[in-house]
């Protein structure tokens, strides 16, 4: 299996250093994102990766020669969103592809996701995460200004993405040079579209200064489910 990493965005989030560094050069414990994404990758067992850059690419392409060499780097014209982005990258693609943005940390095991990609026939397989949130307040049923039920501080219980994807290689082919972000490209693609909800796999977010922060002490390592 081969891996393309989205690399391109801004990063307006981790502004001010943003303006200085590409996000996926941002570091945590002195090593750059883009690193640590590569080497989760390659614990996984998947040595054909392929970067694709935008915003300050330049500095990325330098420094992916010199220290990741055997990696490909796909340079863009224009910013297309989380899915068009795969565009610069289509004719490298072969067979099913992993696809990752550099901001979230993680140490999941990609053997259930690829497995349940190829057992269901779907085009795309988005790796979702549950989340469980309380409710400080009682939440009132209404049907106009009648009561049908009241929950007292409920939980609800949901599934978001991960920021992670198997994609065949038919979905990279076809894309084109236009803008267009995961949620779009999947609707399309439904109901050919499966989620594997990891249990047990560790996702941080580095999207933001705060998260930047926290993830300074946060341990990620062994592969989980």
């Amino acid at each position: 299996m081969k891996a393309v990493i989205l690399a391109a965005g801004l990063g307006t989030r981790l502004r001010p250093i943003t303006f200085f560094v590409p996000k996926p050069l941002v570091a945590v414990r002195g090593i750059p994102l883009i690193s640590r994404i590569i080497e989760w990758l390659r614990l996984n067992g998947v040595r054909e990766i392929a970067v694709v850059g935008y915003y300050m690419q330049d500095i990325l392409e330098r420094y992916l020669s010199e220290f990741y060499p055997d990696i490909a780097f796909f340079k863009s014209r224009k910013l297309l969103g989380t899915a068009g982005q795969l565009y610069y990258a289509k004719e490298w693609a072969e067979g099913d592809v992993a696809v990752a943005n550099t901001d979230v940390l993680t140490n999941l095991d990609l053997t259930a996701p690829l497995q349940l990609h190829k057992q269901t026939g779907a085009l795309l397989t988005v790796v979702g995460q549950s989340h469980r949130t309380a409710l400080r307040f009682g939440v009132l049923e209404m049907e106009g200004a009648t009561l049908r039920a009241w929950r007292e501080k409920p939980t609800f219980e949901y599934i978001t993405s991960t920021g992670i994807y198997i994609a065949s290689e038919e979905v990279l082919k076809n894309l084109e040079e236009r803008y267009l972000d995961m949620n779009e490209l999947a609707s399309s693609l439904l109901p050919r579209v499966a989620v594997y909800v990891a249990k047990e796999a560790v996702f941080h977010d580095v999207g933001t200064l705060d998260d930047l922060l926290k993830a300074g002490g946060l341990e990620v390592s062994g592969l989980k489910p």
